[in-house]
């Protein structure tokens, strides 16, 4: 076939289109990381995805339940420290009083209220072996192929971590506005978060947000406060 001249418009475009290609390229075959443990971002990523069930796992429902979780769990972790109730102190909520969320991660070592993450005795935020072995296995398997559901959830882990230590809290807390459950008045917003047993509950002033309210959220049932009259 004998080549033909091209004009420089039409050149360009054949070099735009091949840039864009070749980005779209570099994008599908990206690795999905975590940003490192020992940065609050990465170090927050890693709590969301280690308390929430990805496919195969027990308690999977589905992509936008766990990452429904991955939000409220942050948002509790938030409330903690910017939304303490009237009537109660930070410390009977948290068992600490800080204003940095990874004390409020780590408070009571690595079997306090989030378990296998702790502070080492130099300060440093650390988590437990077997956090580190099923995040591992769980980037493995999301490196493999096309970006799928796995790649898709700890991308969205570390992004709302990066993005809470960056601006603050984003997205709705979906219980806000909750001021009653079963007629028992409580304060909105949730304090804690459990594996969905119904023999597990943190006790005291807690009340269990039941299924009518959509209490449960990837694997996990939610709690908020009952309101001091």
């Amino acid at each position: 076939m004998k080549n033909l001249p091209l004009n420089p418009a039409a050149l360009q475009k054949i070099v735009v289109g091949g840039l864009v290609l070749a980005c779209c390229c570099t994008m599908l075959n990206a690795a999905v990381e975590l940003q490192p443990a020992n940065h609050k971002a990465g170090y927050i990523a890693r709590l969301l995805l280690n308390e929430v069930p990805f496919p195969g796992e027990h308690g999977w429902v589905s992509e936008r339940d766990s990452k429904g979780a991955m939000l409220q769990i942050l948002w509790t972790l938030h409330g903690r420290i910017h939304h303490v109730p009237p009537g109660y102190q930070q410390i009977q909520i948290a068992a600490v009083r800080s204003n940095d969320i990874i004390d409020i991660i780590t408070v009571g070592g690595a079997k306090g209220q989030c378990d296998g993450f702790y502070r080492d005795k130099a300060g440093n935020f650390r988590a437990v072996a077997r956090v580190h072995q099923r995040l591992d296995y769980l980037l493995k398997i999301a490196n493999k192929g096309p970006p799928g559901k796995f790649a898709r959830l700890i991308d969205h882990a570390q992004g709302l971590a990066t993005a809470y230590v960056a601006v603050g809290m984003e997205g709705a807390d979906r219980f806000a506005a909750l001021n009653s459950i079963n007629g028992i008045p409580v304060t909105g917003r949730t304090y804690s978060w459990m594996a969905n047993r119904d023999y597990y509950n943190p006790g005291g002033r807690f009340v269990r947000i039941p299924d009518a309210y959509d209490g449960a959220l990837g694997g996990n049932r939610f709690f908020t406060l009952r309101r001091v009259q």
